[in-house]
This record gives C-alpha cells, structure tokens and sequence, in this order.
C-alpha cells in the first residue's frame, strides 16, 4: 500500500529541503527522497558560495555574520549557517602569460573587508545539515538512499515510486538536480533544446597558492581553462579544469596545468592533492512552465544548469509557500500554484531564460584555437584597471562584451591580424555551439 503525504519531495538539495522545511512548519506531512545515503554529503564538483551584498536575478541576499543568518532581504525570509565561511572579494581573470583583469578591487578589500565582499565561501554540507536539521524538527519524513524509478498522477494524487516503496501525495516536488530523473521520467526533456555536455574534474589541494584572498581565479593557458579559488578553510583550494569535449582527458589537462606549465605550475610546489571530485551536466534550456501532472519543478531541475545556492534556497522558499496555499484552498492541481508559476515566469524565466553564455563560457580550448597566448595576453593587457567587484556570471560576461566592444577601435588599428581573429572566431559561434551539442549525450 502506498505510504500517503500532503506532498513528496525528490531531492535535498538546498530547494528539497526549503521546501520541504516550509511545508513541515506549515503542519503538513511531507516525505523528503534522497538518492543519497548521506544527505549531506557533497561528492562532486560543486561550487560552495552564495552571492551577497548584490542583486543576483533581481534578488539580494546580505550575511549576518554574527546572528549566523543569511537573510534573503528581496523575498522576506532567512536561513540559518553556523558553518565555516570566508569572505569572496569578486573574480580575477588570468591570461597564459599571468596579465590579470580584476573584478574587484583586493587593496581595498584588505582594509574593508566585509563591507565590500560580494559572496562567502560556505561549506555546502554545513548549510544542508543545518536544513535539514530544521526538516526533521518540523516532522518531515526522510527516506535517504531512494531512487525514483516510476511516477503516476491519478486524479488529484500523485504517486512517485522508489525503492520498492510507493509515496502518495496530492503534490509532488522535483528538487533533484541539474540531470533531474523526475523531469526525465515526465518527459519534459524533450522539449526542450540540448546545448552540450559539461564536465568538470577538481583537484581538492592542500598548501599555499600565490592568490589574492578571496578570490574566484579563471586561468586560459595554451592547453585548457581552469577555475582556481580557496575555500572556507584556509590552505585548501580548489583547481578545475571544465569543458564539453567528451574527448579530452582533464586529468591530463591539471597535471599540464600543476606540475608542467611554465608559468603556473610553481604556484602549486608546496601543494599536495587531497581529493579528487567530478561532475557532468547536460546542459539544456530551462523549463517555461515546471508543472505536470501535480508534480512541480524547482531549482536547477527547471534551470539550464546549476543555480546558484541563493536561487534554488528561493525556490524551495517560494515553492512550500505556495503549496500551503494550494493544499488549504483544496486546489489541487496548476491553479493551485499558478503564483508559483508566474513568480517563476516573472523573475527567472523571462529575464534570464534565454540567455546563453556562448561556447566561450563553458571553458576548453575554444579561444586558443583561433589566437596565440600572445595575443591573448595582449587582450588581457589591454584591460588597465579594475571592474567594480561582483559574482555574478551575467555581470562578468556583459562587462567583458561590452569593453571590448568598445575597444575594437583601437585591437583594429595596433593588431589588425587579431581583430580579424576575433571575428572569425565570432562568425563560427553557431558552428561551434553545433559541434559541442553533437558531441554531447542528451539522455533525454
């Protein structure tokens, strides 16, 4: 016989377990199913950070390092981290030959620090332990190590299987991920449009790297892209190599980078690898409308990719919210979370759904293949004084557009060759988009 809830969440992440921690402490029986054993164990390459102190999709979110509480001042609602955290002054971008564009300025940081910080890094498990913490206190049902395997809408129920075990509820929650099964199993997938396969592979390091404290570091070098930062933790650092050619062995790409690259590798000399972790993303266009047959999709498993921590912690908050109305008002079906849906519409999908960062932002050899590292270096040089701070992705690739479109003029006249490059290197984007989704495995 089924077991029977109000609703039935599929993932604790950091949208499952908000939603499920507002319906709980609305009186609702919830089940909460976790692929994993451990719930809040992280074993893969995630980014453990939250923007503050500026808007992210229209939403600000501040820390208050003494009360421990991040409060989501745009939506009205805050969320307890008594975990590790440290300060993120904004990204520093570097060329094969070390020149740097700043998006931050780290001379003041040092003299303001939290007044200018733009994010923290967190310990991710701290924040769902912390969530999930609060879900049990509110009697919220957990039932970790369950896969979903089958789903079935039956008049206003729906039925979500998983080891072996049937749940019942007049709602259900996927909150499961970049590579949602549940949104896989409705059959949504097909939908939508494929855009590649990302893979990321990070060496976990241990020592001293010659970076700026605080700072979210992007390396190009001849042979591949890289993403370098520190943690909460101070002495541990994170070093990724990224991509969407299935092709290509990363592994390879971070010895390249740490033990043999000319002018990178001394900054690794007094490191030692403690872990390896990995991750692979489909990458596919967001969701219009994240509801069928009483199920309703939130976070990254309605995204295109991984959402930040804020926005999927606001749409777990949002979620439980409007589920308590619908569950109240016996509207069991899409009226019932209709200001779910045009919440979603207003603030993510419209303003943001469209939006690609081009094959230039899933990293890779994209841009070496059409320009030397000199060239590269002379791009980079060209840029003579910091960009104000931020951690916002679509902050960072407008302010780059925008600059070097202003700065054709002047590429045109000294290095005509590279300019000319540059838009050769436009004029196959599309070619390019092409060949990175043949190359990847929809699995929809």
């Amino acid at each position: 016989m089924p077991s029977c809830y109000d609703v039935v969440v599929v993932g604790a992440g950091p949208a499952g377990l908000m939603a499920a921690k507002v319906l709980g402490e609305n009186g609702f029986a919830v089940a909460l199913l976790e692929r994993k054993s451990n719930i809040p164990k992280i074993r893969r390459a995630d980014g453990g950070a939250i923007g503050v102190n500026e808007y992210l999709y229209d939403r600000l979110v501040l820390f208050n390092a003494q009360r421990r509480r991040l409060s989501f001042a745009t939506d009205g609602f805050s969320v307890s981290y008594t975990g590790p955290y440290a300060n993120i002054y904004g990204f520093q971008l570097y060329s094969p030959g070390k020149k740097r564009i700043l998006f931050g300025d780290w001379e003041t940081a040092q003299k303001k620090g939290d007044e200018v910080r733009v994010g923290i890094f967190i310990s991710k498990e701290a924040l769902l332990e912390g969530l999930l913490k609060e879900c049990e206190r509110c009697g919220v049902e957990m039932f970790p190590g369950t896969n979903l395997t089958a789903i079935r809408k039956d008049g206003d129920r729906v039925f979500i299987t998983g080891k072996d075990k049937i749940f019942e509820g007049h709602f259900a929650v996927a909150a499961d991920g970049v590579n949602s099964r549940t949104v896989r199993l409705l059959g949504l997938n097909g939908e939508r449009s494929f855009r590649g396969t990302y893979r990321y592979l990070t060496w976990m390091l241990k020592g001293n790297i010659p970076i700026d404290p605080g700072s979210f570091n992007f390396i190009i070098t001849e042979k591949d892209t890289y993403a370098i930062y520190d943690t909460y933790e101070k002495g541990m650092y994170h070093v990724s190599a990224f991509n969407s050619n299935p092709m290509s062995d990363l592994n390879e790409s971070l010895q390249d980078l740490i033990y043999r690259n000319d002018v990178y590798s001394p900054w690794f000399s007094e490191c030692q690898r403690i872990d390896v972790i990995n991750c692979v993303s489909n990458i596919l266009s967001p969701i219009q409308i994240p509801f069928k047959d009483n199920i309703l999709i939130i976070g990254d498993a309605a995204w295109t990719m991984e959402f930040s921590n804020m926005a999927a912690l606001c749409t777990g908050w949002k979620a439980g919210n409007v589920l308590t109305l619908a569950l109240k008002d016996r509207k069991y079906n899409q009226e019932g979370v209709a200001s779910y849906l045009e919440w979603w519409e207003r603030n993510f999908y419209k303003p943001y759904g469209s939006y690609e960062f081009g094959p230039m932002g899933g990293g890779g050899t994209i841009l070496q293949s059409y320009l030397s590292t000199e060239e590269i270096d002379y791009l980079a040089a060209l840029i003579d004084r910091p960009f104000p701070a931020t951690m916002n992705f679509f902050t960072l690739f407008n302010t780059l557009g925008n600059t070097y479109a202003e700065l054709f003029p002047r590429i045109y006249n000294e290095r005509p060759e590279v300019m000319d490059k540059l838009f050769a290197l436009r004029s196959k984007f599309d070619e390019i988009g092409e060949s990175i989704r043949r190359a990847g495995f929809p699995n929809v």
